[in-house]
């Protein structure tokens, strides 16, 4: 069994879905260029796609829970998504849908039976996060994936991550939002309105009645 990352309550609930769509988004765009994108390259772009929605919006695209590891900040239930074996996953069937298993290669890619021959075929993503994720690619889609976990590790770009020494440390909101610029009152009314969004998100979840 593939190692996992310990989970962190997230202010924002994870949506393995929109997930699995960025994820594809990013490898779609890999296809054009007949390039390939490891593991660490798809996690660096996933993670800064997730950053610079904060930046712009004060709210995620898929409201994962981030954490600094060795080669820099993470999407952590991401991360499992792709090291979890099928059996395992939670919530990870449009993952497998969409997402072939890497075994133990390196690189990512599409189901070769994924009925999706662009991004206007991936429909949880709204038009706000396609504008983020085609920045990041426009940004980032060149660099190799040394060179983005490089740029994660640079304080100048990535001011909350830290290094933890071979584990792996929790990035909590504040401080993500701080590393910003956000204002204390800025990031207190962020914080709010995720926590709203995530109670209001688990009253309409359907209920499991046995």
């Amino acid at each position: 069994m593939r190692n996992r990352i310990a989970a962190n309550p997230a202010a924002f609930p994870f949506d393995a879905k929109k997930a699995a769509e960025v994820a594809a988004f990013f490898l779609l765009k890999a296809r054009e260029r007949d390039a390939s994108i490891t593991v660490l390259k798809l996690m660096k772009l996933m993670y800064l796609a997730e950053r610079k929605s904060y930046q712009q919006y004060g709210a995620p695209i898929v409201g994962d829970d981030l954490f600094s590891m060795p080669h820099g900040p993470v999407l952590s239930n991401t991360l499992n998504l792709i090291n979890s074996a099928p059996e395992e996953r939670q919530g990870g069937d449009h993952w497998d849908a969409l997402i072939a298993e890497r075994d133990s290669g390196k690189y990512m890619c599409l189901q070769p039976d994924a009925r999706i021959n662009s991004t206007d075929d991936l429909l949880q993503l709204s038009d706000a996060d396609v504008e983020i994720l085609e920045l990041v690619w426009y940004e980032f889609g060149n660099f190799s994936a040394h060179k983005l976990r490089d740029y994660t590790h640079d304080h100048a770009n990535c001011p909350e991550w830290e290094d933890p020494n071979g584990s792996s440390i929790p990035i909590s909101m504040n401080v993500m939002l701080e590393s910003m610029g956000y204002s204390p009152d800025a990031i207190q009314v962020i914080c709010s309105n995720l926590q709203q969004m995530a109670s209001t998100s688990a009253i309409l979840k359907p209920q499991v009645v046995f």
